[in-house]
């Protein structure tokens, strides 16, 4: 899928400040292109995404933003949405089992074990699964009407027990649920439609490794898909990229491969110097 954003501008609806929140962005995205947009906060990344993902539609106009080389506009929401798989963090769980929370991201499937084990597996998700007494089958939130009465004190009486299990909830971290969600995208793919992957910040409660592990399987299913990712961690990413979008204010200051920005000693260069500098400092002295 290629994209090709012609002078974009939008402000977000309600919005009481006096700036847009991208202006005059003109930006070619070839088909299969991996594509990292990076920038401080409130530089316009996400809001990029979001026009690409038709959440909403650039105020500059329809024509503005053209998909395979049509107006944006003129697609079927609901063919745009079944070509696109997003990964943010602002997807949630629901209070279902953790493999039906996987397996809706193909609601076809959702109850194809195999295929919801293969996605945990690329998400990160396998481990908190296997932890787990009744793994997959886990359900979070649990609402029952199950309440017990007359039942013995005695704390090791078997009903207690039961009863217990049923009242119980399933808590898991910020790390396991971005895992869980991360799979559902993977699951996602298994439909075979994805032709556009938007990845927006979705590893903050994840380790280094589990970062890396998360975006390396990402990379390795890249396969007819155009991706496009926003991070504030450069890292291996924007080394693997075929495009570097490097935004500040709203605008696109500079684009083009790591090298190539690395050369200009521009702003790109400026932060990926910040970052590297970061990490040194933190090492052993």
């Amino acid at each position: 899928m290629s994209f090709e954003l012609r002078d974009v501008s939008f402000s977000y609806p309600g919005s009481q400040s006096t700036e847009p929140a991208i202006s005059n962005i003109n930006l070619s995205i070839k088909p299969g292109q991996m594509v990292i947009i990076v920038g401080s906060n409130g530089s316009g990344k996400s809001t990029i995404l979001k026009l690409l993902s038709r959440f909403y539609d650039p105020t500059s106009g329809p024509e503005s933003i053209l998909v395979d080389g049509i107006p944006i506009s003129r697609y079927r929401i609901s063919d745009l949405r079944r070509a696109t798989a997003t990964l943010t963090q602002e997807h949630s769980l629901f209070p279902l089992s953790l493999g039906e929370n996987i397996g809706l991201g193909y609601a076809d499937k959702v109850k194809d074990t195999e295929m919801i084990d293969r996605a945990a597996e690329k998400g990160g998700a396998s481990h908190c699964m296997k932890k787990l007494e009744r793994g997959k089958e886990t359900r979070l939130c649990t609402q029952n009407e199950a309440y017990g009465y007359n039942l013995p004190d005695d704390p090791d009486h078997p009903l207690q027990a039961e009863l217990e299990k049923l009242q119980k909830n399933i808590e898991l971290s910020g790390g396991e649920t971005q895992r869980i969600i991360a799979a559902r995208t993977f699951m996602r793919f298994e439909t075979g439609n994805v032709r556009f992957v938007a990845v927006d910040e979705p590893t903050s409660a994840l380790d280094s490794e589990g970062e890396f592990a998360l975006f390396d399987n990402l990379i390795r299913a890249r396969e007819g898909k155009t991706m496009i990712f926003v991070t504030h961690r450069f890292g291996h990413l924007t080394k693997r990229a075929d495009l570097v979008v490097c935004m500040k204010d709203g605008t696109i200051v500079e684009a083009g491969t790591h090298e190539e920005l690395m050369v200009k000693e521009g702003e790109y260069a400026k932060l990926y110097n910040i970052q590297a500098s970061a990490f040194l400092d933190d090492g052993p002295s």
